[in-house]
C-alpha cells in the first residue's frame, strides 16, 4: 500500500489496495493511520458492491442510516446521492454529514460512480488546520465553548 500526499492541508491517494476484497488487519491499521494523517483518503478505480461497500464502512465503525434521502435497496446505510441536470443537488453549501447525531459517526465514504469531467462540486476542507491556523487568544476564546448542531 502507498499514500501520496494530493494537497497541502488534507488528502491521501492510496494506491495498492483492492477495497473489493477483505482487508488484513494489517492493511487495515495502514489505512486507519493514513486516515488519521490525511484526514480525507481517495482510491481511484474501485468497483464496489454495495456488500463491499459496506464491509469497508464497517471496519472503519458502525455504519449510520440517513434518514433525508434515498438508500441502496437492500443498504439503509448507503445513501444514494444523484444529481444531474434534471436533479441538482440540493446542497448547494459547506456542510459535514450527520454531525448533527449525539455520535457522529467517524466520517463518510463517497463512492463516486459517474463522475463529470468538470466541476461536480465536491470539496473537503480541513477544520484541524482552521483551528490551528487561529491565534492563540481565539483559541482560548472557544476553548470553553459548546455548539450545538440541530437538523429539525
Amino acid at each position: 500500500m502507498e499514500c501520496k500526499r494530493v494537497s497541502g492541508a488534507l488528502g491521501g491517494l492510496i494506491t495498492g489496495v483492492d477495497l473489493t476484497a477483505p482487508l488484513s488487519a494489517a492493511v487495515l491499521g495502514d489505512l486507519k493511520q493514513a486516515l488519521l494523517e490525511h484526514q480525507v483518503l481517495f482510491f481511484r478505480n474501485q468497483a464496489l458492491s454495495p456488500e463491499q461497500h459496506m464491509a469497508l464502512a464497517t471496519a472503519f465503525g458502525e455504519p449510520q442510516y440517513h434518514e433525508a434521502y434515498p438508500h441502496a435497496a437492500g443498504f439503509p446505510a448507503i445513501t444514494i446521492l444523484e444529481n444531474d441536470r434534471d436533479n441538482p443537488s440540493k446542497i448547494e453549501v459547506w456542510h459535514t454529514d450527520m454531525t448533527f447525531r449525539a455520535c457522529p459517526p467517524l466520517g463518510s465514504i463517497l463512492h463516486g460512480q459517474s463522475i463529470p469531467e468538470r466541476g461536480g462540486d465536491t470539496l473537503f476542507a480541513s477544520l484541524s488546520a482552521a483551528y490551528e491556523s487561529l491565534s492563540q487568544i481565539m483559541k482560548d476564546l472557544l476553548e470553553n465553548l459548546v455548539a450545538i448542531h440541530d437538523f429539525s
